[in-house]
């Protein structure tokens, strides 16, 4: 009685942690929105994302500084094995990997761009943002302390921007601080299944009062 009484407790408890378990959190991360510089339409800005929680993150929404006034400009997003530094110049190890239309806000406030949810490991990652034809980037000039941005889920390292992404002429203009928010969730971590774990507890509880009779005859 008292094992069946345990399973119960055991599948009840572990219920509760399975319903919670896989939950997805939202959180937000954002560098600033002061921009004291800019880049021409369809150019990019390029930084770095950490990931550092363990079960990675999904990207939903991207929010940028444009100074243009403009309806459903769209945004590429280009991700990279590794760092974005030293790789502005290439297409070469970049992969399209989002895109999303969104409308301009005015000059250092958020423009809401709502790509498709894409999803980054645990690790670094390099991140290019490509403006379309009808607006380009607002970023603000590095100077040492404004590169970098962090929380408990991944940090941000910002590095450049270029007019013309992916290709060899023209400058890469750095260090340039992407004005932006990222959008995402993060989803907990899952527990073993209740039932399995349930069985495991009844068959040691068993085994336990079987151990407990053969001590009784043994006396």
């Amino acid at each position: 009685m008292r094992c069946f009484q345990l399973f119960q407790l055991v599948v009840a408890f572990l219920a509760v942690l399975t319903a919670s378990a896989g939950q997805v959190q939202a959180a937000t991360i954002t560098t600033l929105f002061a921009s004291n510089n800019g880049g021409n339409e369809g150019g990019a800005v390029y930084f770095d994302i950490n990931v550092l929680s363990p079960d990675g993150i999904t990207i939903k929404k991207l929010f940028t500084n444009t100074s243009e006034s403009f309806v459903l400009g769209n945004m590429d997003v280009y991700t990279r094995s590794g760092t974005s530094s030293g790789f502005q110049t290439s297409l070469a190890g970049w992969t399209l990997v989002s895109s999303g239309l969104g409308d301009s806000a005015g000059n250092n406030n958020p423009s809401e761009f709502d790509v498709t949810d894409f999803s980054l490991g645990v690790g670094v990652t390099g991140i290019a943002i490509v403006s379309s034809s009808n607006w380009g980037h607002s970023y603000t000039a590095g100077n040492g302390t404004n590169e970098f941005y962090s929380n408990s889920d991944l940090s941000l390292t910002l590095f450049s921007a270029k007019n013309v992404p992916f290709v060899v002429g023209g400058s890469v203009f750095s260090p340039r601080i992407w004005n932006g928010t990222i959008e995402y969730s993060v989803s907990s971590g899952a527990v073993p299944e209740p039932t399995s774990l349930a069985i495991f507890g009844i068959g040691a509880c068993v085994a336990g009062i079987g151990a407990a009779r053969r001590r009784r005859r043994e006396k």
